[in-house]
């Protein structure tokens, strides 16, 4: 980084090293023509009070917020969005004058890049997601609120009986609906997203038998390593659109930078360094 790159944003988590974020905002930074650095904090849930008086004090526009403090940082933030509240789970803070916003974009990344990537449709469709994780949440809870008929399934029932009812307490109106499912969706869904850790840098193993999904469908896999996943590889074959996880992260990152600098960044250019990013590592 040269001297003129001051950092003026970060990822805080613990551990840091993995993060693919300080090679993809880099990327969208040059990109866009600003000399401005952005670097990775290892930030424990007891020091998260301190990193954010730091960010403001050197003035930083925005923090990425990963693992695991998603929720503990809400109590050091002036404001929470709607979304961001009902999850209780923040990935975002934009900071303007010492005012600090969280939000969450990880469920309306997933939608823009089912859109854009895949052509989803949202609207009246029915949809499926797989686990009742945070990023499970985040991705139901967006998909009804574009007016999508979700379903969640899990293996463990009282999870995403949990999962479902926080997704149904979101305060403003939305136009989908969601409820448990059970393997009788996959017959109606047009978009299945898998919020699971299965397939996670292992070869051979779906969360699900492709058998039983449409051959129209368009299936996403949150998991980007590998990056073509089992679940990915099988419904590709079976004649379905697939939807990377690497897609899901850049488009939640874009969002990030929009709500930081008020412009929407070049998505190949953030892929792109986030792909080289990732055969530095396998190297």
């Amino acid at each position: 980084m040269s001297f003129t790159q001051l950092p003026v944003a970060a990822v805080i988590g613990s551990p840091i090293q993995q993060s693919l974020s300080p090679a993809i905002f880099r990327a969208a930074f040059a990109e866009a023509g600003r000399d401005w650095g952005y670097v990775g904090i290892d930030v424990s849930i007891e020091t998260i009070g301190k990193a954010v008086s730091e960010a403001i004090a050197k003035n930083f526009i925005g923090l990425s917020v990963t693992m695991p403090l998603k929720e503990a940082i809400i109590d050091s933030l002036d404001e929470v969005d709607p979304v961001a509240q009902t999850l209780r789970a923040v990935n975002s803070v934009r900071i303007n004058n010492g005012h600090t916003y969280g939000l969450n974009t990880d469920g309306d990344g997933c939608c823009d890049a089912l859109v854009a990537q895949g052509h989803a449709v949202i609207s009246g469709a029915h949809a499926i997601v797989l686990g009742a994780g945070g990023t499970a949440r985040s991705v139901a809870l967006a998909l009804v609120r574009r007016g999508a008929s979700v379903r969640m399934m899990n293996r463990t029932l009282k999870n995403v009986e949990r999962a479902v009812e926080l997704v149904r307490s979101y305060p403003e109106s939305s136009t989908g609906d969601i409820k448990v499912g059970d393997e009788s969706a996959f017959g109606d869904a047009s978009i299945i997203v898998n919020c699971t850790s299965v397939g996670m840098a292992t070869t051979g193993v779906s969360p699900i038998n492709v058998e039983k999904i449409r051959r129209d469908a368009v299936v996403m896999d949150a998991v980007y390593q590998p990056l073509h996943t089992e679940l990915l590889q099988m419904a590709q074959a079976r004649g379905c659109t697939v939807v990377d996880g690497l897609w899901m992260l850049i488009y939640q990152a874009m969002r990030q930078h929009e709500a930081w600098c008020g412009t929407v960044p070049d998505v190949s250019v953030m892929r792109t360094a986030a792909k080289q990013e990732l055969s530095r590592r396998e190297q």
